[in-house]
């Protein structure tokens, strides 16, 4: 569908730059930057809820609007990965990832005692609960074909202790719990994740220790595609560059006349610095000021700041 410039201009001036005293420029600067932190937020939270922390993680930019946006929404997250194949990344994906059922049942059943903090779970009815989910995965595995396939079954636990609202979902060390051995190995494992993840200090063994849901994974093993390794060329480039525009970049408060790089002509090695844009076949990469799209040797962009990169060099 074909965008028509004159129309968006008009209705930022008229709706939104002319009542708050802006140019236009500014304007869609503040729309932008909503959209962004919105999805930041959005980003956050989902992640402090789990217990861990954006600095931890590298965010995956893809669909139309994923590159476009991610220097504005990855904010803690150290680096953004842009791939050729953006656009239908979700589908790639879709076609060639594992194959996984998951089959979930809730309910409270007490792990360990308070006070006493003794196991006293009930082996019996939580391995009956398991063996219920174990032989309805094997059932729809075999209605689709693949009960001959490689197939992985892994358990997870909601888990926490009494007097506390943080729950924690951890991979269990065994699929059924048959002794004492076993209980201790997935309480190990819980508190050692349960620590980590929100802190040691709010360890409660004493409130005794619940378990609210039970997860059985199901995951047929499929073949994966292969990155290719390229040498890493110059960090010039200019050979990729197909151009300039000019763009308004709030961090400096003024439009300036960007360079523009084609994606598809940039080598793995070349870095280039914002402000800048990239345009690929169905997106756009903007990096701003202060930050820097990285070619790897995989031939995937690396968005990222460029403190960061020269902190790097430095050590």
């Amino acid at each position: 569908m074909p965008l028509n410039k004159e129309k968006a201009v008009d209705a930022i001036r008229t709706q939104i730059a002319e009542p708050l005293g802006l140019s236009v420029d500014e304007a869609a600067a503040m729309i932008r930057r909503i959209v962004e932190s919105n999805m930041a937020s959005a980003i956050k939270r989902e992640v402090h809820l789990r217990g861990y922390h954006p600095e931890d993680f590298a965010l995956f930019a893809f669909g139309g609007g994923g590159p476009t946006h991610v220097a504005g929404y990855r904010e803690d997250v150290p680096a953004a990965v842009i791939f050729p194949e953006a656009p239908v990344f979700s589908a790639l994906g879709s076609s060639v990832m594992d194959i996984m059922h998951v089959y979930e049942q809730s309910g409270r059943m007490q792990f360990m005692a308070p006070v006493t903090q003794e196991i006293v779970l009930d082996r019996e009815d939580f391995n009956a609960r398991v063996g219920v989910m174990l032989d309805k995965a094997k059932k729809d595995l075999e209605a689709e074909g693949l009960s001959d396939a490689k197939t992985v079954f892994s358990l997870e636990l909601d888990m926490l202790y009494g007097g506390l609202v943080q729950v924690k979902r951890v991979s269990a060390p065994v699929l059924t719990i048959e002794s004492d051995d076993d209980a201790n190995r997935v309480y190990n494992d819980f508190e050692k994740e349960f620590a980590e993840a929100f802190s040691p200090h709010v360890v409660n063994k004493p409130g005794g220790v619940y378990i609210d849901g039970i997860i059985l994974k199901a995951t047929v093993i499929t073949e994966k595609m292969a990155l290719e390794v390229h040498e890493l060329t110059t960090p010039d480039p200019t050979a990729a560059q197909t151009g300039s525009r000019s763009a308004y970049w709030p961090e400096l408060s003024e439009r300036v006349d960007t360079a523009v790089f084609a994606f598809d002509s940039l080598e793995p090695g070349n870095v280039v610095v914002g402000p800048g844009i990239v345009e690929m076949e169905f997106s756009t990469i903007v990096v701003p000021p202060h930050q820097q799209l990285r070619m790897d040797q995989h031939g995937l962009g690396i968005l990222e700041n460029r403190e960061v990169n020269r902190t790097e060099a430095a050590r």
